[in-house]
């Protein structure tokens, strides 16, 4: 006998122990700041809850990073690649369903009958609540009796969704001379049915050292070539490098451009 087919396992299954790991991330969260530090503005909204962890603290939290496998309440953002400039951008997410069932139609029309049945219940409602629950049940009442009286679709585009997204650059050698970057998006606290939250949380992981200062993007690191030279005279808008050379051909002698 044939067997009926599987269905697919998500990935995310598990669900993170968020109260510890708070407790955690008080003792290491740092706070970030645009234009001070190498970070665009800041998303604010009650739904995103996101927390910056230097890069000493990383291997804390190696026991929550599960590649392949991961947390469906918690995402480690960036883990093995802490950031050294961070951005924030949002995208308008939605759905629309065009083939429904006569019984999602009736379901969605009883269960939205009901809520405002029971609402009358607790407190008076106003005229115009009382013109949706009019006619909420005079749909329900056709629908129920001509299924073909209307066509209908689903869609979540009204509820405006929003999908953080966070871009992070960060050193892709060992010696730091490399960099790339990577778009993730972000985790957000979704609502259910009767006001339930599930709750979920970002880490990001930060070098402290070059989050508040820029690093080229040509990969010329001249910040840290000029490091090498202790002497600064600054005239106008240009300043004279100069170090001292011990031995004659010590130095190759360096244009900056």
């Amino acid at each position: 006998m044939e067997q009926p087919p599987k269905r697919p396992v998500s990935k995310r299954e598990e669900s993170a122990p968020l109260e510890a790991i708070r407790i955690l991330l008080k003792q290491h969260t740092v706070t970030l700041q645009p234009i001070v530090n190498q970070v665009s503005e800041l998303p604010v909204y009650n739904d995103l809850e996101y927390y910056f962890v230097p890069i000493q603290f990383m291997e804390i939290y190696r026991p929550y990073y599960r590649p392949g496998k991961p947390y469906k309440n918690l995402k480690l953002v960036n883990f093995d690649k802490p950031a050294i400039s961070l951005s924030f951008t949002s995208k308008h997410k939605y759905t629309i369903e065009r083939k429904v069932t006569h019984g999602d139609v009736v379901l969605h029309l009883k269960n939205y009958r009901d809520e405002l049945l029971n609402k009358s219940l607790m407190q008076q409602l106003s005229r115009a609540q009382l013109n949706e629950l009019q006619q909420a049940d005079q749909l329900l009442r056709t629908i129920r009796e001509q299924p073909d009286a209307y066509q209908a679709c689903f869609s979540n585009y009204y509820h405006y969704y929003r999908y953080w997204y966070c871009s992070f650059r960060f050193f892709d050698d060992v010696a730091k001379t490399k960099t790339s970057t990577i778009n993730e998006h972000l985790l957000k606290h979704t609502e259910r049915i009767r006001g339930q939250v599930n709750e979920r949380l970002n880490i990001i992981f930060i070098d402290p050292q070059y989050i508040s200062k820029p690093v080229p993007h040509d990969h010329k690191l001249v910040d840290r070539e000029l490091d090498t030279f202790p002497i600064a005279l600054r005239q106008g808008i240009t300043t004279l490098y100069l170090r001292k050379i011990d031995f004659p051909g010590q130095y190759e002698t360096t244009y900056l451009e």
